[in-house]
């Protein structure tokens, strides 16, 4: 196996609790499409009995464009510019001028995507491979098509799957990083590990197999279908409680309609914190809302919140756990906001 067996967390984080709040997140995760080909029952956003309040849709290249030029007015780049959210990505026909319009601003040092790839063929590899997109991040369901059948209710061919992967690895090499993902659900044995390495360990540059978490705050349908670990989070680690939940510290999540959310998990969008067809990135990082809701937090008052009460995400899947400073962050918070209010 050529491709390299690791995670992508980065390794090289900074100490949240001693630059919050910052004057630039260092994350978002920009929506382009919140409809999906694949119906996978652990996703909460497609596969849901429930009635959602809004519809799905994909984003307008308008919008997204008003979006960039917001991250302009921020007085640093993001870290990191990911153009995916609850849906499949490439189903937007605008996805590569998207990524080109971001790079050609240069808002962000790392611009990356999700997709279930299913979408790929030789005309779009060609056209991701010349976007300028630091990394393309493929999730795996199943290794065969029969599988994919039961857990993405999804009718793929899978060999021509396989081969439009190995066509984008090829045309993406010396530009953008190609990490495979998986799921312990998808490949539950040793010999199906085993599959999957062989399928596709030559045709990427990483790959890891994740354990499949209670991503989605008050899914319940997911312990219908799956029997999770609960003491393993989703990169092996060893799971422990977090009561404060750092990513909304130094991140955001931009619906396809422009509604600004607390994170990936709020998938019922308990947590909107303004709507950006309407105000400024900036306007909504700098709010009253958005601080009252950190202070919350640093003040462990999660159970104030509907979709934060039931979230299990930080608890699965955290890497800065700030639990034991909330005291200081509330500090820093506090300050902040008295300078924001003589300056205002």
């Amino acid at each position: 196996m050529k491709a390299i067996y690791k995670n992508i967390v980065n390794e090289k984080r900074h100490v949240l609790q001693d630059v919050i709040p910052l004057a630039t997140p260092y994350m978002l995760a920009v929506d382009p499409c919140n409809l999906c080909n694949f119906r996978c029952k652990f996703c909460a956003m497609q596969f849901t009995r429930e009635r959602q309040n809004y519809i799905k849709q994909m984003m307008s290249y308008t919008l997204f464009c008003k979006i960039i030029n917001d991250i302009k007015e921020f007085p640093d780049k993001l870290k990191v510019l990911r153009i995916n959210g609850q849906g499949e990505p490439l189903l937007n026909p605008d996805f590569c001028k998207m990524v080109r319009y971001a790079k050609e601003a240069k808002v962000a040092d790392w611009i990356e995507t999700i997709t279930n790839g299913s979408c790929l063929n030789a005309k779009l590899n060609q056209n991701l491979a010349d976007s300028g997109i630091n990394r393309i991040r493929i999730s795996i369901e199943a290794i065969s098509q029969k599988r994919y059948e039961d857990i993405a209710n999804t009718n793929i061919n899978f060999d021509k799957f396989i081969d439009n992967i190995r066509d984008l690895y090829e045309r993406c090499r010396g530009k953008a990083e190609i990490y495979i993902k998986t799921v312990d659900i998808a490949v539950p044995t040793e010999k199906d590990k085993n599959k999957f390495f062989k399928i596709f360990g030559d045709i990427c540059d990483r790959i890891f197999i994740d354990h499949i978490i209670p991503l989605w705050s008050d899914f319940n349908e997911l312990n219908d279908y799956f029997e999770l670990q609960k003491n393993v989070g989703t990169h092996g680690q060893t799971v422990k409680q977090v009561i404060i939940c750092p990513f909304p510290f130094y991140s955001l999540v931009i619906n396809a309609d422009g509604d600004v959310t607390a994170c990936c998990a709020d998938w019922k969008r308990k947590l909107i914190f303004g709507n950006l067809t309407t105000t400024s990135l900036k306007q909504v990082w700098n709010s009253d809302l958005l601080h009252k809701f950190w202070i919350d937090l640093a003040s462990k008052k999660k159970n104030d919140y509907e979709m934060c009460k039931k979230c299990l995400l930080p608890t699965f899947d955290c890497n800065d756990n700030i639990d034991d400073y909330g005291t200081k962050i509330l500090k820093h918070l506090v300050f902040r906001e008295d300078t924001y209010v003589h300056n205002r």
